[in-house]
């Protein structure tokens, strides 16, 4: 399966502009790199040649090691990461928070390892879309709020069957709320539109999509707060 970010690129290089103008990167942290396509996609737009990959999937960290990705095998709803404090310049996570069980672990592991300066970049579903309140008020259960591992059981008939591996999602402001709560400032939310065959979904999506607590799919982009001084100056 297409990663749903890479389905978007247009929203997606228009989120990564935003950082690219601000200068040069030395190291990138994918967070759930899987093959590592995206990863080295968003390494190369970024100019960033060292690149990291964490993923709990041997075959698929194996693949992107041939990438060139300097891949671990970390668990990361529980482990740390095996990195020092301070030592990326730029931290993602495209398509992994949905399948964790909670997201403290990743999120603190992220900002300390973060440089000062550094970009967390996050992209997953929006569990506020309009397509689930829809969902939700017809009896319906959101896509990505799974509660079987073999079947997807009373989810809109437009997505089809089988399950995705999706636990569940967050709405834009609970992600806001907790990213701040870990020390992150947010610098940057844009939607997310990821294809879908379904043409009453496309129609409604040029109209309500455009808002990143509607779309869905969104990506934000965040960094570390700057410490303040006794005497009250950012350091």
């Amino acid at each position: 399966m297409a990663s749903a970010t890479l389905q978007d690129l247009t929203s997606l290089i228009k989120a990564l502009s935003h950082i690219k103008k601000e200068g040069s990167f030395r190291r990138m942290l994918d967070l759930g790199c899987g093959y590592g396509g995206l990863t080295k996609y968003v390494a190369d737009f970024l100019g960033i040649y060292e690149i990291y990959g964490i993923d709990i999937d041997e075959q698929r960290l194996e693949k992107a090691k041939k990438r060139g990705i300097k891949v671990y095998k970390v668990d990361l709803n529980n482990e740390p990461l095996p990195f020092p404090n301070n030592y990326f310049d730029v931290v993602t996570s495209f398509g992994v928070l949905e399948h964790l069980t909670s997201y403290d672990n990743i999120i603190a592991e992220a900002h300390r390892v973060l440089t000062k300066k550094g970009y967390f970049i996050i992209s997953m579903p929006n569990l506020a879309s309009w397509v689930n309140r829809i969902a939700l008020l017809l009896g319906y259960q959101p896509r990505d709020v799974e509660i079987s591992q073999r079947i997807s059981p009373g989810i809109l008939p437009l997505y089809g069957g089988g399950g995705i591996g999706h636990i569940h999602s967050a709405t834009l402001k609970a992600m806001k709320e907790l990213l701040e709560f870990y020390g992150f400032d947010i610098v940057l939310v844009k939607p997310l539109a990821p294809k879908i065959k379904n043409k009453l979904v496309l129609v409604i999506d040029k109209v309500l999509g455009r808002f990143a607590s509607l779309s869905r799919r969104f990506i934000i982009i965040a960094k570390p707060k700057p410490l303040i001084s006794l005497r009250g100056t950012k350091i």
